[in-house]
């Protein structure tokens, strides 16, 4: 018998969605449902970089992608609307390891993230939160900065639109 928990919800609307552990979503209870921009994707690989050669990382897993606005074959968001987005990323990178990446919109940075692992043995877990204001029709990505590795799954990039 599946366990079913609320993955999330979104600000100023009710929105409940319920998923199996394994993240498959099974039912969503939202008010407003189409204004609703919101994404969580995933890589599926481990990645294996060469460092200080920048790469636009393509998070190709998607949980969910209401509005249809994140494209997981490139690993860019196209805002459809101009507001208030917010986007975070997580990395999880093994021992002896980096992962350190910037946000871009229409190719310039917004914001750092920093995940040096490189003195340490075990895992580290990172993750970057940045407020954006765009317009309709900006594209926002994770770029590399100097990274030699990423761990599949753990690693997500997500965002909403904010009314």
């Amino acid at each position: 018998m599946p366990i079913y928990y609320v993955a999330f919800f979104l600000v100023l609307e009710t929105a409940h969605i319920w998923t199996t552990l394994s993240g498959k979503i099974l039912f969503v209870n939202v008010s407003g449902i189409s204004s609703i921009i919101a994404f969580n994707a995933y890589i599926t690989k481990h990645l294996n970089l060469q460092r200080n050669t920048p790469v636009d990382v393509v998070y190709d897993g998607v949980y969910y992608n209401f509005g249809n606005a994140y494209n997981p074959h490139s690993g860019f968001f196209t805002a459809p609307s101009e507001g208030l987005y917010v986007f975070t990323w997580t990395s999880l990178v093994y021992g002896g390891k980096i992962f350190d990446a910037q946000i871009l919109v229409n190719g310039v940075n917004k914001g750092y993230g920093n995940c040096n692992n490189e003195a340490n043995p075990s895992y580290a877990n990172c993750a970057n939160t940045v407020p954006l204001v765009l317009k309709a029709g900006d594209k926002v990505n994770i770029r590399t900065t100097n990274a030699n590795s990423l761990h599949k799954r753990w690693s997500s990039f997500k965002g909403w639109r904010v009314k």
